[in-house]
């Protein structure tokens, strides 16, 4: 493997954020929680933290739940439930949690809940109607579900047959064997309570990932014996919590108690990690500040006495962020090493690099000592206004910060690594827990790191080695790489169902599908729809370009189109936005894109195209043989026109707007005009 990566460079900060300052507490909440102003406002003055911390039983009991939540909801449309998991908003307090769901989502909720021998459910779970809705209860724990008589709640219950599980009114005492059902339950999500706990509380926060591909997609998985949140809302896998991945103010950050056996010695943990990576570069025992010095390596600096000083500054600010509970969630989801990973948009979900704990302080010292320290980093200093030097000195204190508490929250329990004799390399191996195939990691001694998946027997990989390669980058050290890996590996043993091979964006392990989907079912399980906009902005391109095409019945992809050619319409317009393609010789290749087949594999690749790009390619591929862009457009033009058009819009489960509505019946006859169409149309917006 040939590593032409560019050298590791900190994170870009662009200077420290005020948000928490910026943005009032009241909204900060309410982005959170989805409360209403005014119920926002009302909690604030009775609570210690934006986001209360509960008691302990109150946080291992809302997991329960959740986690029941999680396993029956899957993956799932927010806009079709309501909200998260049917969740319209709640109010978190110390001792309850008050949540408002949709009213329809009952009975899902009583499914998820319901608990019976053998199956899921959380076990000892019972209710109590109040006059403010319905008390649910476990020993210290309430959630109270807002605005729910007991009338209703009695019949939904009849509904789903819950007088057969465990969910049952407050006065029943427990059955048989319920007690050692529920402490399983317990004992299971034990490591990984506080962090369930702390994302129900604040899972308004998904909202803003669901733009995208429209879905909140949450679920467990273990790993090293560690249980792990997993959020893939925009269809990438990431252990981060949504408060670094989305890189919120601190202010909505949880609290909670520091993991055993107490809090972590960051002095301690840099000078053990280079001993063991990288023990030729590990401080002598006569070397001043070494734990500084081993920072400093760690991090890609030299050990230049400016940086030492630094380093030294940034290992007591991150002892103190690690034995304060506000921050206590540091040390979740495999650590502060997920936020040091580079990621292509500056971090998980394309927002600011999220900041470190502690990085006020860090920063805090006198002017002039940054200022010194951004000299260090500036080819020209003397060219260099003193701002951006400050700036410099500033990042860098904070680049120090990340990588020490990187260093000190990583995981007990990791992979063993073996080193190549031969040039240092470490490696390790392991195989995938539910399939065929291995996760392979590499930290090479020049810092570059690959997680991958190999040996996977997959036939869309055949030209890719067989081989999904899941993070690649440049680390500043060899240490550095080893920390990065291993929290990417965590992501890249259950980022397979994700994954789509390069050539026609397949899903390599493509989706259940039901015997007969619907356009209206194939939008509301896609990961990507081609909307009727982005279409209109590619068919001039295509009348340019294009020349004859042939019809579906002659197959889609065509070998005598070497090497395996998109030969229609709907192939072309595939291959060019990234939509997934049949193979020669499936079903789907011969068929039009409104056909039971055709919906069959869209939904199988978790894609669709609109009812109105629906009905235009399939007219435009029914026409048989060689046809011309005109030809096909014609066709396509006058089942546009012969359309209900808001029938058609029915079919669609996203809103269908009067301008989307005014573009399709614009759309001209002459395929010369449709360039002009389009952007006579983005004139108009």
């Amino acid at each position: 493997m040939t590593h032409t990566l560019t050298p590791y460079a900190p994170r870009r900060q662009q200077g420290l954020r005020t948000t928490d300052t910026a943005v009032p507490p009241v909204a900060l909440r309410q982005m959170a929680t989805g409360e209403t102003e005014e119920t926002a406002r009302d909690e604030l003055p009775e609570a210690e933290h934006l986001i209360p911390t509960p008691a302990p039983e109150q946080a291992r009991g809302e997991a329960r739940i959740f986690h029941a939540l999680i396993t029956a909801y899957g993956r799932h449309r927010p806009t079709l439930t309501g909200g998260p998991f049917g969740i319209r908003s709640l109010t978190p307090r110390t001792d309850e949690l008050v949540v408002r769901i949709a009213p329809a989502q009952m009975d899902r909720w009583i499914d998820a809940l319901a608990h019976r021998p053998g199956g899921t459910g959380v076990a000892g779970l019972r209710w109590a109607g109040l006059r403010e809705g319905i008390a649910l209860t476990l020993p210290g724990m309430r959630l109270l579900l807002a605005d729910i008589s007991e009338t209703d709640w009695r019949a939904a219950l009849g509904r789903r047959s819950a007088d057969q599980s465990s969910l049952m009114p407050h006065w029943i005492p427990q059955f048989r064997g319920e007690p050692e059902y529920a402490a399983a339950q317990d004992a299971e999500l034990a490591s990984l309570a506080d962090h369930l706990c702390a994302t129900l509380r604040r899972i308004r926060l998904l909202d803003a990932l669901t733009r995208i591909s429209g879905h909140v997609h949450l679920f467990t998985t273990r790993h090293h014996g560690s249980l792990h949140l997993i959020e893939a809302c925009e269809a990438t896998p990431t252990a981060l919590p949504l408060w670094t991945s989305r890189s919120v103010p601190l202010a909505l950050w949880p609290a909670g108690p520091i993991p055993a056996p107490g809090p972590a010695d960051p002095r301690a943990a840099v000078l053990d990690l280079l001993t063991e990576i990288e023990p030729a570069r590990a401080p002598s025992g006569t070397a001043d500040h070494p734990a500084a010095r081993a920072l400093c390596h760690i991090a890609g600096l030299t050990t230049d006495p400016v940086l030492v000083q630094a380093a030294e500054h940034a290992l007591e600010v991150a002892t103190c962020v690690l034995a304060d509970p506000a921050h206590a969630s540091v040390y979740a989801a495999g650590g502060w090493a997920g936020s040091c990973r580079t990621y292509p948009e500056g971090t998980v979900h394309g927002s600011d690099p999220c900041l470190p704990p502690g990085a006020e302080a860090v920063t805090g010292l006198p002017e002039e000592a940054v200022q010194r320290l951004g000299q260090h980093f500036s080819s020209r200093p003397s060219d260099t206004s003193r701002a951006d030097l400050v700036a410099a000195g500033r990042e860098e204190l904070v680049h120090l910060l990340d990588w020490a508490l990187a260093v000190a929250t990583r995981p007990a329990n990791r992979p063993d690594w073996t080193r190549d004799r031969t040039d240092g390399t470490l490696q390790h191996t392991q195989p995938l827990p539910d399939r065929d195939g291995l996760l392979t990691l590499t930290a090479t001694t020049t810092g570059v790191y690959r997680v991958s998946l190999d040996a996977l027997g997959l036939s869309d990989l055949a030209d890719e080695d067989d081989s999904v390669e899941w993070e690649r980058e440049a680390a500043p050290s060899q240490s550095a790489a080893v920390l990065l890996a291993e929290h990417a590996a965590i992501e890249a043993a259950v980022c397979l169902p994700f994954q789509r091979e390069h050539r026609k964006q397949r899903l390599l392990l493509p989706a259940a599908v039901p015997a007969e989907p619907t356009i209206r079912s194939v939008i509301a399980g896609a990961d990507y729809v081609l909307g009727f906009f982005t279409f209109a902005s590619v068919l001039g391109r295509l009348h340019e370009r294009v020349g004859s095409t042939q019809g579906a019945a002659d197959g889609h992809w065509r070998t005598d189109t070497p090497p395996d050619g998109p030969a229609t319409l709907t192939a072309l317009i595939s291959d060019w936005c990234a939509l997934p393609s049949p193979h020669h010789g499936e079903a789907a290749n011969t068929a039009t894109v409104d056909s039971p087949t055709y919906l069959r594999h869209l939904a199988a690749h978790r894609a669709a195209l609109d009812p109105f790009v629906t009905r235009y390619l399939a007219a435009a591929d029914t026409l048989p043989g060689a046809r011309t862009f005109e030809e096909r457009h014609l066709a396509a033009f006058a089942a546009l026109r012969t359309t209900d058009l808001s029938a058609l819009a029915r079919t669609e489960i996203r809103p269908v707007g009067e301008r989307l509505l005014h573009l399709v019946r614009s759309m001209p006859q002459d395929p010369a005009q449709l360039t002009a169409w389009y952007e006579h149309h983005l004139d108009q917006a």
